[in-house]
């Protein structure tokens, strides 16, 4: 059954930019962000009501950081990447969370020691990242290093999420982290021109694929995460991040008629190097110990 959830979940995250692709046709990326979040907190709220809400105490400041750096921007952003880089290219480049928030944790002090694995994993998957973006010329550079950009965010939302989810349950806490970054996107909209009639103006294909990625890719995906955490351990769960980028790539090739490039393979294969080389790094950790990094080795795209 777990390895079931870990395809399953695998398979929402590797369509995630598919679907980004398809609904960024549709929505400039302010309404982007806007749509998909409120989709996404809504579904939430729905789950969170049934299993009974704990209001969060003294971790508002943690929750505001979670749904600015781990949800709105990121979603922001993606939503401009996406009118600017490939679906696959956006796929890859998640692929490097699991290093960044390798680092992050050690910056923050959850982390343990540095090891030579760690280290050997960390420069190869640098190495993978750096050939993904690609060289100046080579398509869009802009809309590569806003993929990296959203990478790290998500990165950085999911090592600060382990408190507000202990406390609350990661349901309630991706609904009021995701409540805040409609709240908050919802305003700028507003007051830079809510343009209602332009939602409405959007095209049925993108209203279809924007209402499965706030519900499935966006809600659900959590949600499966994070049962496989209770399950099976963080590190089990973060197993899906060898399967995203390739998915996301052979989606964008097949369903997109994207050109999947050389730089794009040889770049993904060091990245799944890098993780595979801090992932084993992290699960010796905590068999020694129980560092808390692995927890944060995956997020929703």
């Amino acid at each position: 059954m777990s390895y079931l959830l870990l395809a399953f979940l695998s398979t929402l995250w590797g369509s995630s930019f598919l679907l980004i692709a398809i609904a960024a046709r549709g929505f400039d990326p302010l309404s982007f962000a806007v749509v998909r979040v409120a989709i996404g907190a809504l579904a939430l709220w729905a789950v969170a009501a049934r299993g009974g809400v704990k209001w969060p105490r003294g971790l508002w400041v943690r929750l505001c950081l979670m749904a600015a750096l781990g949800q709105a921007i990121p979603f922001l952003i993606i939503g401009d990447a996406a009118h600017r880089a490939s679906s696959g290219d956006l796929a890859l480049l998640m692929g490097a969370q699991p290093i960044f928030a390798f680092v992050l944790t050690r910056l923050l002090g959850q982390g343990g020691v540095w090891s030579l694995t760690a280290a050997i994993g960390l420069l190869c998957g640098l190495a993978g990242v750096v050939i993904a973006v690609g060289a100046p010329g080579a398509g869009d550079m802009t809309g590569r290093l806003e993929g990296l950009v959203c990478a790290l965010g998500y990165a950085f939302g999911a090592t600060i999420s382990r408190p507000a989810s202990q406390q609350i349950g990661p349901a309630a806490s991706a609904a009021v982290s995701m409540s805040l970054s409609t709240a908050a996107l919802a305003a700028v909209w507003l007051f830079r021109d809510g343009d209602f009639a332009g939602l409405a103006a959007a095209p049925l294909g993108s209203w279809v694929a924007m209402t499965a990625l706030g519900l499935f890719n966006t809600a659900l995906a959590y949600l499966v995460y994070f049962a496989l955490v209770v399950r099976e351990g963080a590190t089990f769960a973060a197993l899906n991040n060898y399967v995203v980028p390739f998915a996301g790539l052979a989606l964008g090739a097949a369903f997109l008629g994207e050109r999947v490039e050389t730089r794009a393979l040889v770049g993904l294969a060091l990245v799944v190097v890098g993780v595979a080389l801090t992932g084993r790094a992290s699960f010796v950790a905590a068999r020694r110990g129980g560092s808390s990094e692995t927890r944060a080795s995956a997020r929703p795209s």
